[in-house]
């Protein structure tokens, strides 16, 4: 089985990592800019995420770091994945 980050055309691939990256910056610059409420709201959607991803990994039996690190991964590039949409448009 090959592993998610190990791809390039997956869902789950690099570059939605990246993506569900620039959602996290997207919120810490909201909070920090002067915009609380969108960056208090952003960051309870992308946590709520994470916890659900975490959820998710502990029901399909995966334990120890394997857990850890798949949770992680999925978390946070599961927002990625509406930017890497948006990014494979060509305008």
């Amino acid at each position: 089985m090959q592993q998610p980050w190990r791809t390039r055309d997956a869902s789950y691939s690099p570059a939605t990592f990246i993506g569900g990256l620039f959602w996290y910056a997207v919120a810490a610059t909201a909070l920090l800019g002067g915009y609380a409420t969108f960056g208090w709201i952003l960051a309870g959607v992308l946590s709520a995420m994470l916890v659900g991803s975490l959820v998710l990994q502990a029901i399909r039996r995966h334990r120890g770091l394997c857990w850890l690190r798949r949770s992680l991964w999925f978390g946070v590039a599961t927002p990625g994945l509406p930017v890497r949409v948006v990014a494979a448009f060509s305008f």
